[in-house]
């Protein structure tokens, strides 16, 4: 390894400010600076410490694409007034944390270690997480780390700790006349991947001031990370590309169980983002694929009643991100094992939330035409 002292000797020139380590909890991986100021703020990596996993082929990128995208509902103005709206004032605030790995940068004087910064042990700053959530201003006690300036994704959410366990919340969509039922497709679908037995991550249903939102519980920790497809695979994805790499890993009947699963919720958002594997955080081993997850943009969730009582020509407009047709790829993809189990969902209904509900007349819409599809992949 190279020593810290070398590594300094080559950058005598450079703004101590501004350079920072990349650590793996406690372990130092490189040491960079910035450089550039404003907009134009980039990451010039020094000194790489010990090799990297082979979905890390560009450091600077990777640190700089850990932050949550300005275009996400009330982050821009979170980021903007928590000091985070610099590249600069986002590393040296946040550390660049997340809640998908253990990874994590520091100021190269600082004596900060992964036991004092963890966002899996600390407890998260409620004011941040209300501003994620809510918009507005909550609060002044914005400059510190949170999972919040780390969190991918367009929706706005937050996370919490209840009893012990790390959950996120996740709002729908505001503005248009059917707009905020995202949650509860997010709800329902992981009933049917509850019912095909396939790993995925259970969605609840609470009230968040006047809106409901979905709920889920972390699938990550200190010890298991979670790598999305997209840093595998940098290329434009087809679904053969996507099976062929998932099978290098053993995994490629559940890639496939995804694809199949997809076109039965009519999931028009399963992106290079949502799905991935789940990662030894201290080996850098890929362990499994990771859960599914992320199903708010799907069960026709902008459809409304017209659209229903016209289904054939609704969607023919729809589709999926990766591959070409819902029915026809499922069909190619469709294999002995998953037939029964879509078989067994025959006449499938939809549990109903104690509390929180789509109209009854939307979902018998919705379990006529889940069923439909199920038979039309059949065929």
């Amino acid at each position: 390894m190279i020593s810290e002292m070398t590594a300094f000797s080559k950058a005598d020139e450079i703004d101590a400010n501004r350079m920072f380590y990349l650590l793996n909890k406690d372990n130092l991986l490189a040491r960079f600076h910035i450089v550039g100021e404003g907009p134009l703020e980039t990451i010039k990596i020094d000194e790489q410490f010990t090799e990297m996993p082979q979905w890390i082929s560009n450091l600077g990128e990777f640190i700089e694409n850990r932050r949550a995208p300005k275009k996400r509902e009330n982050i821009a103005k979170l980021l903007e007034m928590s000091g985070c709206h610099t590249l600069y004032g986002w590393l040296s605030i946040t550390h660049a944390l997340s809640l998908i790995d253990t990874y994590w940068v520091k100021p190269v004087d600082s004596e900060l270690t992964w036991e004092k910064v963890s966002l899996y042990t600390h407890e998260f700053n409620e004011v941040v997480a209300k501003t994620a959530f809510e918009g507005g201003i909550h609060g002044y006690n914005l400059s510190t780390t949170s999972p919040e300036y780390g969190t991918d994704g367009t929706f706005a959410k937050c996370w919490v700790r209840e009893n012990g366990i790390i959950k996120l919340m996740k709002r729908g969509s505001t503005g248009a006349r059917n707009a905020g039922l995202e949650p509860f497709s997010e709800f329902y679908t992981s009933q049917i991947a509850r019912e095909l037995r396939l790993d995925h991550v259970d969605y609840d249903l609470r009230k968040h001031g006047s809106r409901v939102c979905s709920v889920c519980d972390a699938f990550t920790s200190e010890n298991v990370g979670y790598l999305p497809f997209a840093g595998i695979d940098t290329r434009s994805s087809t679904i053969p590309r996507v099976l062929s790499i998932f099978e290098e890993y053993g995994l490629k009947q559940k890639a496939t169980d995804m694809f199949i699963f997809d076109a039965v919720i009519f999931n028009e958002d399963r992106h290079k983002g949502n799905f991935g594997f789940l990662v030894d955080n201290d080996s850098n081993e890929i362990l499994d694929m990771a859960p599914l997850f992320d199903h708010n943009i799907a069960m026709l969730c902008y459809a409304e009643q017209d659209d229903f009582d016209r289904i054939d020509s609704y969607l023919s407009g729809k589709g999926p991100c990766i591959g070409g047709e819902f029915v026809e790829d499922a069909r190619a993809l469709l294999y002995p094992e998953m037939r029964k189990k879509l078989q067994s969902l025959h006449g499938f209904q939809f549990e109903r939330h104690p509390k929180y509900n789509l109209p009854e007349k939307r979902l018998g819409a919705l379990e006529r035409v889940i069923n439909r599809q199920i038979e039309q992949i059949l065929e």
